[in-house]
């Protein structure tokens, strides 16, 4: 092909894609609210280091005209299984190319139909990556690979967790790339809150609990900021997951609490804005599981005055009067030695975690995606929230409207979808048991989907167009 028919070819792939695009990542981010503005996944790092398969994560409409083609159609499907065989390959920068166009692929499409039957091939090849010692990057790109991989199967992936289980936490005990380290502390506490069981993860979380403590030398990362951050990111997902929203606050809770406080305490102060606000948000999650600041045994009352007779299950805190002037210092800190950009998202973060410890106050965070608007009003959902848009980036709405695992966590309801023609090639797993004919196995699927999404409604607080969370 001429370059003049290459340019015109990318010219109308380029008008048919603007005609068509869905949601950009702006359309979908959080918008209007502190934590929008200071939550920002370290996506951009990945993408550079992918050259060819580099994704513009400003704009939808800003790829390659290959891109937009690979859109079309089911050659995403064909590039999918071309990459799981390039793994093989034994050029690193084949495998590097390779993982960096499964993370693309992945986070943009819900590929669970084609992962299932290769799940365990897959897997085998990210932890042969994982293992290479000659390149970083591979390092870092197949553990994100490996996050999206838990992500898209969804629940009941326990043996797959436990195959990676040792061989992350080893790489995080002992590999030189702090980035590398960080990258498998995300992906090893996501997966485990997916796939992980409650003792397993009270297990992992002591393992993420002793960095905080040691300031990262439990692990060869002494001072690390990325290291820490990705510590105290891992342990309030876990500590969301077990205990955060409605879920009932047992006493262990209340032990873990009074455990871990003081080495949140120590991060507040740490040099790494990024690690006090981590610490800060772990803190806030806590006192609104616990109902510290207002006496309240659980999320479903918080922000609301009790009865002085109705105190059963109060919890105090007896450091409230140091905790507080700390985190007032840092909601107001005026420190020219850091960069006007920094304080302003520290004063952003620290006004929300304050107001939730000081007052009871409840946070709120917001999506928005084609007509509907989802509000995220407690620290527990935003935290995991959050976790699911590092991992998916571009993606999170893609996964929010096709992926069962989001909107089961979520108590998200998609739009109704387009029926599929007769015939036709199922795009996800959810159309996959319903598509082409009303068999015995695709009723009773079918009604089962109803029912998991008449039990969403129930359980969502709808104002018109908008959906509440948490």
């Amino acid at each position: 092909m001429s370059q003049n028919l290459r340019k015109k070819a990318a010219t109308r792939a380029s008008r048919r894609a603007s005609n068509n695009a869905g949601p950009t990542l702006a359309s979908i981010l959080a918008l209007g609210t502190p934590l929008s503005s200071r939550h920002n996944t370290d996506e951009e790092d990945v993408w550079s280091e992918t050259s060819a398969d580099t994704f513009d994560s400003s704009a939808s409409t800003g790829s390659r005209a290959e891109d937009i083609i690979l859109e079309e159609g089911d050659r995403w499907e064909d590039e999918v299984l071309q990459s799981i065989d390039n793994l093989e390959e034994k050029r690193t920068s084949i495998r590097e190319d390779a993982l960096a166009k499964l993370i693309r692929l992945l986070s943009r499409k819900y590929t669970a139909n084609i992962l299932y039957s290769r799940r365990d091939t897959l897997l085998d090849m990210l932890n042969r990556s994982v293992k290479k010692d000659k390149s970083y990057k591979e390092n870092k790109l197949a553990v994100k690979v490996m996050s999206l991989l838990f992500v898209t199967l969804g629940e009941g992936q326990e043996s797959m967790y436990h195959d990676v289980l040792s061989l992350l936490k080893y790489t995080i005990t002992n590999s030189v790339s702090m980035e590398v380290k960080k990258s498998c502390i995300k992906t090893l506490a996501l997966a485990c809150f997916i796939s992980g069981s409650q003792a397993e993860a009270l297990e992992l979380m002591n393992f993420f609990v002793e960095i905080i403590i040691t300031n990262g030398k439990s692990v060869n990362a002494i001072n690390d900021g990325a290291t820490l951050t990705g510590a105290l990111n891992a342990y309030g997902l876990l500590y969301a997951g077990l205990w955060g929203d409605s879920k009932k606050v047992a006493g262990m809770a209340r032990e873990e609490f009074e455990r871990v406080m003081p080495a949140h305490i120590k991060q507040l102060e740490s040099s790494t804005m990024e690690v006090r606000v981590a610490s800060g948000e772990n803190i806030a999650l806590m006192f609104e599981t616990l109902g510290i600041s207002k006496g309240i045994d659980s999320a479903e009352g918080w922000g609301q005055e009790l009865d002085d007779e109705s105190d059963e299950g109060y919890f105090d805190y007896n450091e409230m009067g140091r905790l507080t002037q700390l985190l007032s210092t840092l909601a107001t800190d005026s420190n020219r030695r850091r960069g006007k950009a920094e304080r302003k998202v520290q004063r952003s973060a620290f006004r929300d975690i304050l107001k939730t410890v000081e007052e009871g106050d409840q946070v709120q965070e917001k999506l928005r995606f084609k007509k509907q608007t989802i509000y995220f009003s407690t620290w527990a959902k935003i935290i995991e929230l959050n976790a699911f848009r590092d991992a998916l980036a571009e993606g999170l709405h893609v996964h929010f409207l096709e992926n069962e695992l989001l909107q089961d966590l979520f108590n998200f309801v998609p739009p109704r979808p387009v029926a599929v023609n007769q015939g036709s090639r199922p795009n996800s797993a959810m159309s996959f048991h319903t598509a082409g004919s009303d068999t015995d196995s695709s009723i009773a699927s079918k009604k089962a989907k109803d029912k998991k999404i008449k039990n969403r409604k129930k359980h969502s607080k709808r104002r018109g167009d908008f959906l509440e969370v948490g």
